[in-house]
């Protein structure tokens, strides 16, 4: 595990471990608070959630792991309360949401524990997911699918894929847990996860951007340094022009507290 540290506005990060949705509270209505979008951002508001619910026992936070794209789209049209990015919001979106920074994270690119590899340069790992070019045992590129985040921001940060598709030697896979699984059973795969994401049971690679001198390790201090160079925002959206339910204001208040920043 990493070391935990700061939250909203901060380069520092929130490792959490749990998924899916908070349980506790009430039946009330008015006090559920629906939250929707990244499969990357969800181990972390599932871990605030439970917090906020010890604190807060009339309110209940339903989570649902659905995808980045789905969650800013569920905000648009009113469907949840809170969206969950782990990409940045495109321009078409911004008309229609306000994004406040829940906290930064990386982007480290995985083998198994059993695989050769340790470090990875940029060229490499182009050529592995372009042109099925083996790194050293590392033979199979596993990639996101259409409208997750952690895809985007992988592209974006490597700009594979930004002009052509990916060929049919990559594996599509949806969800951070269906990746890391791929992964661990076959020590030739080779995909890429959250930070947040990563544990000793899989081997996070040093990363070697082209431009510097030596491959550098993902870790919360490197990536606050900006030294490792695959990282990214994870991002919550609210409606534009709507005001926000007294409910839903009691938890982003709680998500910017001392509380949630020493969890």
């Amino acid at each position: 595990m990493f070391k935990k540290a700061s939250l909203l506005l901060t380069a520092l990060f929130l490792i959490a471990c749990g998924g899916g949705e908070s349980k506790g509270g009430n039946e009330s209505e008015n006090k559920r608070i629906r939250v929707s979008g990244s499969t990357s951002v969800s181990p972390i508001m599932s871990k605030l959630a439970e917090d906020f619910e010890s604190k807060n026992p009339d309110y209940q936070i339903l989570i649902e792991s659905v995808g980045s794209s789905i969650g800013v789209q569920d905000t648009i049209a009113g469907k949840n309360d809170l969206g969950m990015a782990s990409r940045n919001i495109k321009d078409s979106e911004l008309a229609d949401v306000d994004v406040t920074v829940l906290c930064g994270d990386g982007i480290v690119i995985i083998v198994n524990n059993d695989s050769e590899v340790t470090e990875i340069t940029k060229d490499q790992l182009i050529n592995l997911y372009t042109n099925n070019i083996a790194v050293l045992d590392a033979a199979k590129a596993i990639s996101r699918e259409d409208g997750s985040g952690t895809r985007a921001a992988f592209t974006e940060l490597t700009g594979i894929a930004v002009d052509t598709p990916l060929p049919a030697t990559v594996e599509i896979l949806d969800g951070t847990g269906k990746v890391k699984t791929a992964v661990l059973n076959d020590n030739a795969k080779l995909g890429y996860i959250s930070l947040g994401a990563l544990d000793d049971t899989l081997k996070g690679l040093a990363y070697n951007d082209g431009t510097q001198e030596a491959a550098v390790i993902p870790t919360v201090a490197n990536i606050q340094t900006g030294e490792y160079r695959l990282s990214r925002n994870f991002n919550i959206v609210t409606k534009k022009g709507e005001p926000v339910r007294e409910e839903v204001q009691l938890f982003l208040t709680y998500l910017a507290s001392d509380d949630a920043t020493k969890m």
